[in-house]
């Protein structure tokens, strides 16, 4: 590990720190540091109700979910080979959302059915991606990507009138349950995004390099996809789509330690965390006391990203991959 990874690894942790410090302490009613420190002390049983029941799983499932869906953007930019490939743009989210939906009318009382028809959602979206020409051109793959996007999400909005579809990427009354699925499903699914980062770095370099190395690129490359529909689609089946992190953090994380996924991908996981965490805190205080979700803000900010993505004058869609 170089110098700059650990500077950025032990910087990114105690914003980590701080930033759930202050989660636990905003809401809709504010509780300061030193009531904090004597609820879990005892001396406030009702403060210390909301702090283990409401606030702390709700912090720990926008930390689980925000390292997945990074990770998940970190992984898909490496199998497609552009640094604009995320699982939100590209409809593997949508789609996921979708199939819940149609799932939850279909077969209401199906054992797992949230996670099980999100997975074959996503699944889905990366067959009709990877059947066409898109992966030989990275703006025609984010063009049909959007199109898919726009497409599921508009038949998800068709046939939910009237039924109520797939919640919209807020963490607003996340139950202890439903965190320890997101735990178990993002520990298992980013610990193999982990193991297999180095493949990652594999795929930079052309089939032909890689058939000379014995090593299947096409195998790699599933693989990774993968882990892609496993990640976004978990989330998607407990908290809905959330845009953009996969876009935002990757770019980010590479512009501080370069392009070696297995610092990339780690790394990901730690920012994705804390982004989505400052996030979610915001929206649950800018105007209160109401809130507003997560997949909101993350709007505001990866939509003016992308933007400047795009416009970069250098970029071609692989060389930053």
């Amino acid at each position: 590990m170089s110098k700059a990874e650990k500077v950025w690894y032990s910087i990114i942790l105690v914003m980590l720190v701080i930033t759930i410090l202050v989660s636990m302490m905003v809401g809709a009613s504010f509780i300061p540091l030193n009531q904090v420190m004597d609820a879990f002390k005892g001396d406030n049983p009702n403060q210390l109700d909301i702090l283990i029941n409401i606030r702390f799983p709700r912090i720990l499932a926008v930390m689980i979910c925000g390292g997945m869906l990074a990770v998940a953007g970190a992984a898909s930019q490496a199998a497609f080979r552009n640094v604009l490939a995320d699982p939100s743009i590209l409809g593997v989210t949508s789609a996921a959302d979708f199939f819940i939906m149609v799932g939850a009318m279909l077969l209401p009382a199906f054992p797992a059915g949230k996670f099980i028809f999100s997975i074959l959602g996503g699944l889905f979206a990366l067959f009709l991606l990877t059947r066409g020409p898109a992966l030989k051109s990275p703006y025609r793959l984010i063009i049909i990507g959007v199109a898919m996007m726009l497409t599921f999400t508009g038949f998800e909005q068709l046939f939910s009138s009237g039924f109520g579809g797939q919640s919209a990427g807020s963490f607003n009354g996340i139950t202890w349950s439903q965190t320890e699925v997101l735990l178990f499903l993002g520990v298992s699914g980013m610990a193999v995004a982990v193991i297999i980062s180095p493949w990652a770095n594999y795929l930079k370099l052309s089939t032909e390099q890689l058939q000379t190395r014995g090593v299947s690129a096409s195998f790699m490359r599933v693989s990774l996809l993968l882990v892609v529909v496993y990640l976004s689609s978990s989330v998607s089946s407990v908290v809905g789509t959330i845009p953009f992190m996969g876009i935002v953090v990757p770019n980010v994380v590479r512009y501080l330690v370069g392009r070696d996924y297995q610092t990339v991908i780690p790394l990901s996981m730690l920012l994705g965390a804390w982004l989505l965490l400052v996030v979610d805190t915001i929206g649950r205080i800018v105007v209160l006391p109401s809130e507003l979700s997560a997949a909101v803000i993350m709007t505001v900010i990866g939509g003016p990203f992308l933007i400047m993505m795009l416009q970069r004058k250098n970029f071609n869609g692989i060389k930053s991959s």
